[in-house]
């Protein structure tokens, strides 16, 4: 990376086919997959995560039990809309914060704003002394749709999905219309 931050990054790189059978418990040959492909996995961990999360402890089976603890949906969804607010990208928009805020409304997960307005305390992105409200959040979304490039959006998109008719729809007219009747906040 960078510039200094609390998230911290490591990859692991493997034999595609041999980490497929061992987590999935598949059996060689593996369809679709060549016997020397190589898997990356990006793993990325804050180091330093805001406060105001709310968690859920989820239960696995594979490769063998395990339990580990999570982020609930809105305190993702919190994350995620402080990345769709403030990710810096010089050059470009990465439309897919903007394809998963889609994602996040859709399934009516609401946010947690607690969470989002530590993560935008800790970022500098609040300065606010006041607590962050909904009315708050929607002024900030209205004015990130209206200096969006959305062009930019879906191209950044267009890689990742197969039927990209939806992405016609994008502009600021649809996502303020999207954010005032389906946003939600964690009551």
């Amino acid at each position: 990376k960078r510039t200094v931050s609390p998230i911290q990054s490591a990859f692991l790189k493997g034999n595609t086919e041999y980490h497929l059978i061992k987590f999935l418990e598949l059996q060689r040959p593996v369809s679709g997959v060549a016997r020397n492909s190589i898997i990356t996995i990006n793993l990325e961990v804050d180091v330093d995560p805001p406060d105001g999360a709310t968690f859920e402890r989820r239960f696995r089976l594979l490769p063998s039990p395990y339990s580990t603890l999570l982020y609930d949906a809105p305190s993702l969804f919190a994350g995620k809309l402080h990345a769709l607010l403030y990710r810096k990208w010089a050059t470009r928009e990465k439309g897919r914060d903007f394809y998963d805020y889609v994602w996040y409304l859709q399934h009516k997960i609401p946010v947690n704003l607690p969470h989002l307005e530590e993560r935008m305390r800790q970022s500098g992105d609040w300065m606010n002394n006041d607590k962050l409200t909904k009315a708050d959040l929607m002024h900030l979304l209205h004015n990130r749709f209206l200096r969006t490039d959305y062009h930019l959006v879906t191209q950044d998109i267009l890689p990742f999905i197969k039927d990209s008719s939806s992405l016609d729809l994008y502009g600021t007219d649809f996502f303020n219309s999207i954010t005032d009747e389906y946003l939600q906040i964690v009551q």
